[in-house]
């Protein structure tokens, strides 16, 4: 009884030491895959040997002052922009109403179930990043926006949660 109670305790701590590895493999893989935000691979400044789950975790509290350095102001801007998308549903509503065809705000606000002013809102700050572009800048009402390349490709990574 004591032989099996020692090899289950020793297989306790050799899982463990898996599960803490796999972490640690997992959390290395989240930072060098290639990604959409950036052709340069991220490469861990520090490889350090991580003995238990706290210091795993504190491990992956890398302070920005840390890394900003590691990414170009390209890659900067994509994660800008996939956070201004990530932080408002509405805006992806807006870009996936608009990734067939060009439309008004009206008929986005239908769609969307929010007000046609707020849609402007939306559609200005998404112009602001050339996610969106208006058709007819010139005429003061009945504006068609669709979606840029630029947009298709950031909706495309917000709806695959690539982030």
């Amino acid at each position: 009884m004591e032989k099996i109670l020692n090899e289950n305790k020793k297989l306790k701590e050799e899982n463990e030491e898996l599960k803490l590895q796999l972490k640690e493999l997992e959390f290395k893989l989240r930072m060098i895959q290639d990604n959409p935000i950036s052709e340069n691979n991220y490469k861990l400044k520090k490889e350090n040997k991580i003995n238990n789950v706290e210091e795993f975790d504190k491990s992956q509290n890398i302070l920005y002052d840390e890394i900003k350095d590691d990414f170009s102001d390209e890659d900067k801007e994509s994660m800008s922009i996939i956070s201004f998308l990530a932080r408002s549903d509405k805006r992806v509503q807006i870009l996936k109403s608009i990734s067939q065809t060009a439309k008004i705000p009206s008929v986005i606000s239908k769609e969307i179930g929010d007000s046609s002013h707020h849609v402007s809102k939306y559609l200005t700050n998404l112009k602001e990043k050339e996610l969106v572009v208006c058709l007819n800048e010139e005429d003061k009402r009945f504006r068609f926006y669709r979606i840029t390349a630029k947009g298709k490709y950031y909706l495309e990574i917000i709806e695959k949660k690539q982030f």
